[in-house]
């Protein structure tokens, strides 16, 4: 195995993302110090790990590059309830699929 962390890892962060963002959608107010920069600080080693991942064919060091930024977005824009609905889920499917391929082709 190429990765630090495992495809679990990644979907529950990906469960995660998702719970904070309907929070955050349903009027619920992050503190910074207490929910957000803890929650950055541990979940921005998932993003950083995507540099560890194998490539093949698909999943090539550009898409990597992507996922890295679309998910390094995600994990601030999740606690913001104004964060565009429709922008927030083509990013969660983006990355949600990228991580599904790289399961499946154990590149993780």
């Amino acid at each position: 195995m190429s990765s630090e962390y495992t495809f679990e890892d990644y979907r529950h962060l990906l469960y995660e993302l998702n719970r904070r963002y309907a929070l955050s959608r349903e009027g619920e107010v992050f503190d910074f110090d207490q929910d957000i920069k803890p929650f950055l600080d541990k979940n921005k080693k998932l993003a950083y790990n995507i540099e560890n991942f194998n490539t093949d064919q698909r999943l090539t060091e550009k898409v990597k590059n992507t996922m890295f930024e679309e998910l390094m977005e995600l994990l601030m824009s999740c606690h913001i309830s104004r964060f565009s609905l429709k922008l927030y889920h083509e990013k969660y499917k983006y990355i949600n699929m990228w991580i599904n391929h790289a399961h499946k082709e154990g590149l993780i």
